[in-house]
């Protein structure tokens, strides 16, 4: 289970990413998208993410790379 802080901090990012896909503003949700993929990471690395919620976590990239390849396409 994710702690308040890192819940927060990922759940933050993946609205910035939503606001910005839903307000067409292609270039910076991907650089958000990014940068979530590095908080994540970060955060994996730390131990602040267990394997579960990691899963969990994939499932929602994995949507987020297929939304960014159908834009470049």
């Amino acid at each position: 289970m994710l702690l308040g802080k890192t819940k927060k901090e990922l759940e933050s990012k993946e609205n910035e990413i939503k606001l910005f896909l839903s307000n067409n503003y292609k270039d910076s949700a991907y650089k958000a998208y990014k940068e979530y993929l590095d908080l994540v990471e970060n955060f994996r690395s730390n131990g602040k993410i267990n394997a579960k919620d990691y899963d969990k976590i994939l499932i929602k990239i994995e949507d987020y790379q297929a939304k960014f390849a159908n834009m470049k396409k």
